[in-house]
Formats: structure tokens, sequence, C-alpha cells
């Protein structure tokens, strides 16, 4: 290479005096000789730099103080106590139970939220309308209004509304009265809807029964829906609850019939579904509700055929659960699991899916045929 930088530089300094020739030569050879011995240097001085550096600081640890070293201390134990709810505290002079021969109450709940409960609730009292030829309520206990507003947003109605509250005791007023028929293609679905005052609402009726040291409100609403205009109304009715016991969620407990757990496929949402349900199951024993739990649905899942590892690890939980603490095998809902698609996802919070989609009333008919085997 420098040969052929060479010839090319004689082919341009042709004609020029020889000692032009051995000035430029003299330069260049000068600065090309600083440049090479420059790189031939810069990674041995790197690795000098290295050596003095460790050097140097081995050095100065020789030196150093030496800090005391504190003393391990042990890490101190704790008994969790055991959980009690104020409900299972509560003192209740008299309880109330579901009528002898009640229509299929169904409360929708779990302790953790964004597990379609608001969309198992919604699409469910559709088929249960559809599968009857009869009407159905539906009641929103949970503040946010998630239900409401797919039932409200299916009808057409933009308007914000709440109503659920007088089936707490809120008022003096008949409940009978504040239930909302809707229209359309959903005009057999009653509701009783949900909005965020609710929440404080919730929070002064259960002020009120805590310094009265009272709860025999907690049966507030299973006395209602006891009543004659409820029972030979509808064919079913459906409560979604919010994730917590709230004084909503504690009412709807007490007068249902039966309990709808629905949860994603995920180790997260399992443990919410068996914390919720051991809890359920103390308050069967502490003989303050009386219902018979229809199951656990998965929800949200990924393919109807197959199930991807996390979901078999979930699914597998569940069973276990279910066969150690309630000795049952049909306890997990399976066949009626309700699979991810767009139609769910296009009428989430706006609409009823059930309405718009073939696959998606398939799938609801079938969650639907479970539920009914085990009513």
């Amino acid at each position: 290479m420098v040969g052929e930088y060479w010839s090319r530089f004689e082919t341009y300094a042709e004609g020029w005096p020889l000692w032009a020739k051995l000035i430029v030569a003299m330069v260049v050879g000068y600065f090309g000789i600083r440049f090479a011995i420059k790189q031939a240097l810069v990674p041995l001085a790197d690795e000098i730099r290295q050596i003095l550096y460790l050097i140097r600081t081995t050095i100065a640890g020789w030196f150093r103080k030496k800090e005391p070293v504190a003393p391990t201390l042990p890490q101190p134990s704790r008994v969790v106590p055991l959980e009690r709810t104020i409900w299972e505290s509560a003192e209740v002079k008299s309880r109330e139970r579901p009528a002898a021969k009640s229509i299929p109450i169904i409360t929708v709940a779990n302790m953790k939220g964004g597990v379609g409960k608001t969309t198992v609730a919604a699409n469910l009292a559709a088929e249960f309308q559809s599968h009857y030829s009869k009407p159905v309520l539906v009641i929103d206990f949970d503040y946010q209004g998630s239900l409401s507003q797919c039932v409200l947003g299916e009808a057409g109605f933009t308007d914000i509304e709440m109503t659920s509250d007088v089936l707490l005791g809120s008022s003096n007023e008949d409940p009978v009265h504040y239930k909302r028929q809707m229209r359309r293609l959903i005009e057999e679905i009653f509701i009783y809807p949900a909005h965020y005052p609710l929440a404080t609402m919730e929070n002064n009726i259960q002020s009120r029964w805590t310094s009265q040291k009272c709860f025999d409100d907690m049966y507030f609403l299973c006395k209602q829906l006891k009543r004659e205009e409820f029972q030979k109304k509808f064919c079913a009715i459906i409560i979604d609850c919010p994730p917590r016991l709230t004084v909503g969620s504690i009412n709807g407990l007490c007068a249902s019939t039966h309990l709808l757990v629905p949860t994603t496929l995920d180790d997260m949402s399992a443990q919410a579904a068996e914390y919720f349900l051991n809890q359920v199951a103390r308050l069967n024993e502490s003989d303050l509700i009386d219902l018979r739990i229809v199951g656990i649905v998965p929800t949200i899942v990924s393919s109807k055929t197959t199930y991807q590892n996390h979901e078999k690890q979930a699914l597998k939980r569940l069973t276990d659960y279910a066969l150690r603490e309630w000795k049952r095998q049909d306890f997990v809902l399976t066949e009626g699991q309700i699979v991810r698609s767009a139609a769910i996802a296009r009428y989430a919070g706006n609409g009823i899916a059930f309405m718009h989609s073939n696959t998606t009333a398939e799938n609801f008919g079938k969650l639907g045929s479970e539920v009914r085997k085990r009513l």
C-alpha cells in the first residue's frame, strides 16, 4: 500500500526538483512514524494504567482503617393473627335466608379486579333471559358502575343513574319502584344501577351499623328479594359485586342462593379466588349466609382448545384446591370457560357482546348450561 501511494506521488511530483521531493518525503515519513508509534503504544499504555490503578488501590487498602462489622441480628418472627372479618364478628339478632323455592339469585364476585366479573354478569343475564324467555334482574353493587355502563349502554341510555343503594336500606323508599327497565334488544332486562356515590353511602351505612352494634340490615336485600314482586316477575337475579366485602357484597351474599367466581388463569388471580372462597366458607360456617358455590369459571382464556403454560399451572392449582377444600371435581367450569374475543373487548363497558356476536352467544350459552346444571 505504501508503494502504491509513493508511485502516485512520484507521478504527481514529476518535474519537481530533487530537493523538493526529499523535503516532502522527510515530512511524510516523520508524521507517519509518529502515528505508527502512537498506535502501537495505546494498548500498552492502557494496560500500564490498569496495573498502576490496582497497585494504588491495594496499597491504600493496607493503610485504610477497617470499619467494625455490625453483629448480625436475628430476624423477628411474627405470627400473622387469625383473620376474622367485621361481618364474622357482627352481632346479628335475626338472620334471614332466601325463600325455600326461590328463583336463582346468583352473586358474581371475586377478591380481584380485572378478572371478567362484569363481563360474565352482563352476558350471563342476557343468556338467561334468552334461555327462559322471561325477564332477568341485574343488580350492580360495584360503585364503579361497570355493569351499569354495559347494560345501559346496550339499551342506548347515556344518563348516569344510581338506584342500587335503595336495596341496602339507604332510604325509606320502596325499592320495587326503582328497578329500571331496559329497551331495544334487552327490554326484558331490568337493572338497579350503581355509580361512585355508592361507595360513600356504603361507608355511612356500615358506620351506622357499627355505632348501633347491630348488623341485622345485612339481610335487608334478602328480605326484599323474597317479595312476590321479584320472585314471580323474574326468572333469575344476577348481582355484580366489587372485589372486596363491602356492605353491598355482604348483602348480596346473604340474599343469594348461589355464587359464581370468575377468574383469569394466572397465579395471582388464582390466589385471589382461593382467598375469597375461603372467606365465603367461613361465612357459611358462621351461619351468616347459606348459599351454594356454582364454581369457578375461567375467563379471558387464550384459546378454547389449548392453554398456555401459565394457564395450565393456574388451572391445576384451582383444580387441586377444589378437590382438597371442597371435595368437588366439577368445581372449575372448564366447559363454560370464557375465551378471549374481539367482540367481548369491543363491547366492554358500553354493551353486551352476547347480543351482537354468534361466537360470544355460543360461548355464554355453554356457560349458562353449565351454571344451570349446578343450580
